[in-house]
């Protein structure tokens, strides 16, 4: 028997693809799965590419345990840590340093060091590189520093995914003395998507999603797409099942001819079951042309059709490539003797 194949995009095209953001425009997806495949994507390129953060510092005088908030004293009582010739506390130069974007190309955890003398700016761009790290952020303020004082720095650089609290870092993570970090491993900074209709031949109620992510540049858009589907692809193979999927031969049913075959069956020849087909009958429900131009909300208002009902039409429905609350051309419709115009 044919097989009817289940619609996957064609048109897949990057309208914009720099390094650091992209447009990606994918179409015809089957109703409802654009919203499906963007909603799958973003979470994954949330969530599971991985990157790198600073997740501890180490500041000559100051301790963890002397890190507070404005209204609080530190631990023996005096004031907040300072850090000598800083305009800022030291808690606000962390939290500056938390905000670095950084990017290893090894992938492997790293020291790096940033040293300074005032008076001037203190930025990302005093960051050391030597260590094979980049700042992709070089300038990011750190602190401001006075005249004749200088700023010396120690920075741990972890490798990880998603996000992780400065308390959750795992055992050796942070040295003794260092001050922890909350750390923001991931390099994608936003990924937004939308969904539109689209059309494939004569059915026009396909979709089109439009993906666009933000990066930080330590990869591009295309690069985190490829790692994020690879991951999702592999995720899903666990759940097939083994061996070879049946060789059937594939019929398209998007082609003028099929559509309107199967449009102008009778809701017998559809396989709906009989108890169905009565109760569309009797709402002047006659042809499969009338059926798949109504929506779920108007069949469940037909008389003495239940929702199991309406789940085996939807069933038999993606037997033949369609679906309820589809738009037909109406020169489609005027060649099935409907006059253009849905029932």
């Amino acid at each position: 028997m044919a097989r009817i194949p289940f619609q996957k995009p064609k048109n897949i095209e990057w309208e914009i693809n720099t390094d650091r953001y992209g447009r990606l425009v994918a179409e015809p997806f089957e109703k409802g799965y654009a919203l499906t495949v963007g909603h799958s994507l973003r979470r994954t390129l949330l969530t599971i590419i991985s990157g790198a953060a600073v997740v501890w510092a180490r500041i000559p005088g100051v301790r963890p345990d002397d890190l507070r908030a404005d209204d609080e004293p530190s631990a023996n009582g005096e004031p907040r840590a300072r850090i000598a010739g800083v305009e800022e506390p030291a808690r606000d130069v962390i939290l500056n340093l938390k905000k670095l974007a950084i990017n290893v190309p090894s992938g492997e955890p790293t020291t790096t060091r940033l040293d300074a003398t005032g008076p001037r700016a203190v930025t990302g761009a005093d960051v050391s590189e030597a260590s094979g790290l980049e700042v992709l952020n070089p300038e990011i303020h750190i602190a401001t520093l006075a005249a004749g004082q200088t700023l010396s720095i120690e920075l741990g650089v972890g490798i990880g995914r998603g996000y992780v609290a400065a308390g959750a870092h795992g055992p050796g993570v942070v040295p003794a003395g260092a001050i922890p970090m909350d750390a923001a491993f991931s390099p994608i900074q936003r990924v937004a998507y939308h969904v539109e209709n689209a059309r494939l031949g004569k059915i026009t109620d396909y979709e089109r999603l439009i993906l666009e992510v933000w990066t930080n540049g330590a990869l591009s858009p295309e690069e985190a797409l490829t790692r994020g589907t690879i991951y999702m692809r592999d995720h899903f193979g666990y759940l097939a099942p083994d061996g070879p999927v049946e060789d059937e031969e594939e019929v398209d049913p998007a082609s003028p001819g099929f559509l309107q075959e199967s449009l102008a069956k009778t809701l017998e020849e559809a396989g709906l079951p009989s108890r169905a087909v009565n109760a569309l009958k009797n709402a002047d429900i006659l042809t499969v042309v009338d059926l798949v131009q109504k929506t779920d909300e108007e069949l469940d208002g037909v008389k003495n059709l239940g929702s199991k009902s309406i789940e085996e039409i939807k069933v038999s429905l993606a037997g033949l490539g369609l679906s309820l609350g589809m738009r037909i051309d109406p020169n489609l419709l005027g060649a099935l003797g409907r006059g253009g115009a849905a029932k």
